[in-house]
């Protein structure tokens, strides 16, 4: 019954805190004087929000088909919730960026972007779609909206990104509070099944990361310290979940370690040649 009542508040929050797209983003243009934003800080800037933008769209047709898919209500009402406010985040984040002078057609996103939304979004199975949405891209997200916020490369975009990461949290919380329930009705082989495509799931993100690296330099950002501290969002939102289960996350540090390999050996943001991120990715296992 508590697991049911703070779903069922995380919808009555995000009715509590409906905010208006466009007419917040016109307050802030009005505030700021308009976008300041040129040249190659625009065009990284697209290139990292050109991901948000269409994983904001991939958010709000999983969590609207979760409202339909969910057999518990208080599951719905929050995945109901969930889908209202990454409509918002969609076309508030599309104006900005059309306002930037940019193209948002998918055409123009990122390759592996795409192919890792469409991994997520054509998952076999809710417990992929909640998982992947919830506790994968979310906090990939939030990294990104609070890294380049406290930057403050646009104070447009720094203050809707303060709008964005407060109802992103909520859907966080969503899936670490109802994923639990999920699990404890699958089989041994549907959740081996699950975290085979979760770790698969990981792999996909790092060729992201790697193909932002020029983007972040370009805005001051050490593409490290956005590898690093989503991987503790990611990690912190795992163990909130296995924490609403009672148990440990299934090899969770594990996972973590084998992806703090993956990510030493393919960055080329800190120039270091092959053998000197090897001897780097050695350390991260025996630490």
């Amino acid at each position: 019954m508590e697991k049911k009542s703070k779903l069922e508040g995380l919808y009555h929050k995000g009715q509590d805190k409906i905010w208006d797209g466009k007419e917040y983003l016109q307050e802030c243009l009005d505030k700021h004087g308009g976008i300041n934003v040129k040249g190659h800080d625009a065009d990284a800037l697209h290139n990292i929000f050109m991901i948000i933008l269409w994983g904001e769209l991939a958010a709000w047709k999983i969590s609207a088909s979760l409202a339909n898919e969910l057999e518990d209500n208080s599951a719905r009402m929050a995945a109901t919730s969930q889908a209202h406010d990454e409509a918002r985040h969609f076309y508030v984040m599309k104006d900005y960026l059309e306002l930037l002078g940019k193209d948002t057609s998918r055409e123009d996103l990122n390759v592996n972007a795409d192919k890792f939304l469409s991994y997520i979004s054509s998952a076999n199975h809710v417990s992929k779609r909640l998982l992947g949405m919830q506790l994968m891209v979310e906090p990939l997200a939030l990294t990104l909206f609070k890294i380049v916020r406290e930057k403050n490369i646009d104070p447009v975009l720094s203050d809707l990104l303060s709008r964005f990461e407060v109802d992103e949290a909520r859907h966080v919380a969503f899936g670490t509070l109802h994923l639990p329930n999920i699990l404890k009705k699958m089989t041994i082989a549907q959740r081996t099944d699950l975290w085979v495509w979760q770790f698969l799931g990981y792999m996909k993100q790092f060729k992201i990361m790697y193909s932002l690296e020029d983007s972040f330099k370009q805005l001051g950002i050490n593409p490290r310290e956005v590898y690093e501290s989503a991987r503790r969002k990611q990690l912190h939102a795992l163990n909130m979940m296995a924490e609403e289960m009672g148990i440990q996350y299934p090899l969770a540090e594990t996972v973590m370690k084998i992806s703090d390999v993956r990510y030493e050996l393919g960055t080329t943001s800190e120039n270091a040649g092959y053998v000197q991120r090897l001897m780097k990715a050695t350390e991260k296992v025996l630490s």
